[in-house]
């Protein structure tokens, strides 16, 4: 009798172990082995990931949502432009869905294609967008461009296209 508990105990934990492998799995998309897809980030620590990058690469930083249109239209020409520099621009984006979203975001991100980190704000909006710039109102989309040295090159709200996240990049690898 006490071997055939340990034994259901032995099969009840395995069971256990595989269920929550399953459940963890499909929780959380990642673009490695131990990375997720959409990372949480608050406003501090959004200066030191931006700042990583520093020296070595150009940085785009795009927050966007899934409820809002022009973000949408414009995310395929940012992963685009990605893809043409990954060597020398990093692009951040910031998913400022709400919470309930999380999972309609990490969705959308798939089907974009993206395959690196990006991140989910958290906290309070207006000290979120205060650390990320002071002339931001908060409207969506926001895009911010640094060259290698950190400094801002170009920043707007409103969607745009190709062109304007081209010619600004350009402009980010030229100072």
């Amino acid at each position: 009798m006490i071997r055939n508990s340990v034994a259901f105990k032995s099969i009840l934990m395995v069971g256990f172990v595989i269920f929550a492998t399953v459940v963890v799995g499909i929780a959380q998309t990642t673009t490695s082995d131990s990375e997720p897809l959409l990372k949480d980030v608050a406003r501090e620590e959004l200066q030191e990931i931006i700042n990583s990058y520093e020296d070595e690469k150009a940085v785009l930083i795009n927050v966007w949502a899934t409820w809002c249109a022009p973000c949408i239209e414009e995310f395929p020409h940012i992963v685009e432009l990605q893809r043409e520099y990954q060597d020398e621009v990093q692009v951040i984006f910031i998913s400022a869905d709400f919470p309930d979203n999380r999972e309609r975001a990490i969705k959308f991100l798939k089907e974009q294609e993206v395959d690196w980190m990006t991140y989910f704000k958290t906290g309070k909006d207006q000290p979120f967008i205060e650390a990320l710039s002071e002339n931001w109102s908060g409207a969506l989309p926001f895009t911010k461009i640094l060259d290698k040295d950190g400094h801002v090159i170009a920043s707007w709200e409103q969607g745009a296209e190709y062109e304007k996240f081209k010619t600004n990049i350009k402009k980010a690898l030229n100072n």
